[in-house]
């Protein structure tokens, strides 16, 4: 017998059992409402369950009250026992409600429910006002795909509101008006995205603004305007060596204190005050992802120095359009991945990905020849550097520069991945930094990676612009009336920049590539479970966004007066951050997919089997006028011309 709470296992004694009352039991069909009074018992201890909240006691039935039979043709038993892995994903979603019964998406629906209810509190407690926004808004140019709502105005053409993807501008013009200097909101969004893994088109985030925050870091970093130049004594100035040298810190503050409580609610224990900080370019060169996760090594290493001079320190810095990287797997004294695994594992990335193999990480001179004689990628760079040759280069200073990429903390074989990379590096991850994450997923399966813990990070100082693509379809669309170079904005257009860069944005395209944002990314084990960023408050330094670098047009940009107004009266500086709170449940909920701490999910192409939804606005059997007078009441049609 189960309901919300759990199940216990009801036992019947024939000294107390009527007849009666085991033969209507046992006719009973399974997953059936009844009432049943008795009487709770201690079972004896060899029989006892402690895994069970209820596997202490039983009941022993005196009455029973069938309340509503179920069917006994049930599409399926919800269960969490192997068996049930035979069922479809597909028949799961039709009978959402029945599937809901299986224990653990009931334990996760429910767990989300608490989850929900300590963030409420936590933020209340903090100082925060929960306001809500519009969901009915109007289209803007920020990135993916919306839905429309049409309406039934009376003007000519049809007129549409749009779902939005968050409440970014509203909660904007809420601490512009000063009714609250932290304002959250558990906000559900839309976005009409086609199909992608483990998404939906309805999400909720955990919605943050806050008012009054910091420009910039709480100390100013020495040297601060040297933080462009790529190298400064050997170190690269785009690493921030832990440090979070941006503004924000103090919607870091809550959210920091805010994941702790919700750790500590779902009884994943404490979390450190303080997560780490890591700069995009540390994270991308360092772990080939902004989303790394920091639970396993496998660090990449950038070898490109090692084939210039050794003598010129100007020569070995020089920018160059891309790099030669390496990812050392060393093999450990317990056995590692065959060659075949290896190879298997390097199918995708034919062409793009070498691997070499060598006895031990003591044969640095072996790997150097092999990369001098065997590598078509290392060719490929030399050519890059000015046509070298490889017999040009200095040995012993590749050696030096391989030994440190390797290091000597094995005695197995080391096998060495080598690719190309962009530099700067672009989007969200790069070849090698792929290999790393399927490399790690096979050693896990294999059992030779032990994933334990939550590992958090910060990655901050993103670039601010990229070159636009189809992705951003109204923002990086492109106009005859412009240049073929034109920018979209990496997280969105209200991002500000680091104080250090402005002076970057009306310069030539390679400065616009410079231009660091105040945008922060919360990684979990490789995901990505938050974004923020402190925003623009300045209307002037909006509007030189908006028309000098992403070169909107009049139109465009007018779809933003009402914001470039707002700040205009006088906004405080503010920022803010949403939590994706679907992904970190699936987290919390040991899932890999998010539709296990949905209620009532969409499959990934969209479709909900159980409300048959999206659906034509009227049935097909009706006839074709009913469609069409839905359609002109709407403005998405003309009206047919009266038949004489």
């Amino acid at each position: 017998m189960f309901d919300h709470s759990g199940s216990v296992q009801l036992k019947l004694q024939p000294t107390e059992a009527s007849p009666a009352l085991l033969e209507s039991l046992a006719a009973v069909p399974s997953q059936s409402a009844v009432l049943i009074r008795g009487r709770v018992a201690l079972r004896p201890v060899q029989d006892s369950k402690a895994t069970m909240g209820t596997g202490a006691v039983e009941v022993i039935p005196h009455s029973f009250t069938l309340l509503n039979p179920a069917t006994r043709d049930l599409p399926f038993h919800p269960s969490d026992s192997l068996h049930a892995d035979g069922v479809s994903t597909e028949l799961r979603a039709r009978y959402r409600y029945l599937d809901l019964r299986r224990p653990s998406l009931a334990s996760n629906i429910r767990l989300r429910s608490r989850i929900t209810h300590a963030v409420r509190n936590h933020l209340y407690d903090n100082g925060f006002l929960e306001i809500e926004t519009p969901v009915l808004l109007r289209s803007t140019p920020e990135g993916a795909r919306e839905f429309l709502v049409p309406t039934r105005t009376s003007s000519s053409e049809p007129a549409f509101y749009a779902l939005p993807q968050s409440p970014q501008q509203p909660k904007q013009l809420l601490i512009a008006s000063g009714v609250t200097d932290r304002y959250f909101q558990i906000a559900k969004c839309f976005r009409d995205e086609d199909g992608r893994k483990d998404r939906q088109p309805e999400f909720t985030q955990i919605d943050l603004e806050m008012g009054f925050v910091s420009g910039g870091p709480e100390s100013a970093p020495a040297q601060a305007a040297t933080l462009l130049s790529p190298v400064d004594g050997g170190v690269d100035q785009r690493d921030a060596g832990g440090a979070w040298r941006i503004g924000g810190h103090q919607v870091r503050d809550v959210i920091e204190r805010l994941v702790s409580r919700i750790w500590q609610v779902a009884g994943r224990g404490e979390l450190p005050t303080h997560f780490p900080v890591m700069s995009y370019w540390t994270a991308m060169t360092r772990y080939g992802s902004d989303k790394p996760d920091l639970r396993y090594d496998l660090a990449l290493h950038d070898i490109s120095s090692g084939f210039v001079s050794s003598t010129d320190p100007a020569v070995e810095h020089e920018p160059r359009s891309m790099s030669l990287e390496v990812l050392p797997y060393q093999v450990s004294a317990s056995g590692g991945l065959s060659k075949k695994e290896l190879d298997t594992l390097l199918v995708g990335f034919k062409g793009r990905v070498e691997r070499f193999r060598i006895a031990s990480s003591e044969n640095i001179y072996e790997l150097a020849a092999l990369l001098l004689k065997k590598s078509a990628l290392t060719r490929t760079f030399l050519q890059e550097l000015d046509d070298v040759s490889a017999s040009e280069i200095d040995v012993e200073h590749l050696a030096t520069t391989l030994r440190a990429a390797i290091g000597d903390t094995s005695d197995g074989a080391v096998d060495v991945f080598v690719s190309l990379r962009k530099d700067p590096p672009e989007g969200g991850s790069t070849v090698l930094g792929d290999v790393r994450k399927q490399l790690a997923g096979m050693l896990e399966r294999k059992g030779l990676l032990k994933l334990n813990g939550d590992a958090f990070v910060w990655i901050t100082e993103f670039p601010l612009f990229t070159l636009a693509d189809e992705d951003k379809n109204q923002l990086a669309s492109l106009s005859s009336t412009t240049s073929t170079t034109r920018w979209q904005s990496s997280h969105h257009p209200f991002t500000a920049p680091v104080a250090e860069d402005i002076h970057l944005l009306t310069q030539d395209a390679q400065d616009i590539a410079k231009v660091r944002g105040q945008h922060y990314d919360l990684v979990l084990n490789g995901q990505e479970i938050g974004g923020g960023s402190v925003r623009i408050h300045s209307a002037k330094l909006q509007q030189t966004v908006f028309q000098r670098v992403l070169r909107l047009d009049a139109a465009e940009q007018g779809r933003f007066a009402h914001l470039i107004h707002a700040l205009d009266c006088g906004a405080p500086p503010h920022g803010g951050i949403a939590l994706g709170f679907d992904r970190l449940m699936a987290i919390l909920c040991n899932t890999d997919t998010i539709r296990d701490v949905i209620a009532f999910p969409k499959q990934s192409s969209g479709i909900d089997p159980l409300f048959a939804s999206p659906a034509p606005i009227a049935d097909p059997a009706d006839h074709q006028d009913k469609t069409d007078t839905l359609l002109q009441m709407y403005r998405l049609a003309k009206a047919s011309s009266s038949k004489s």
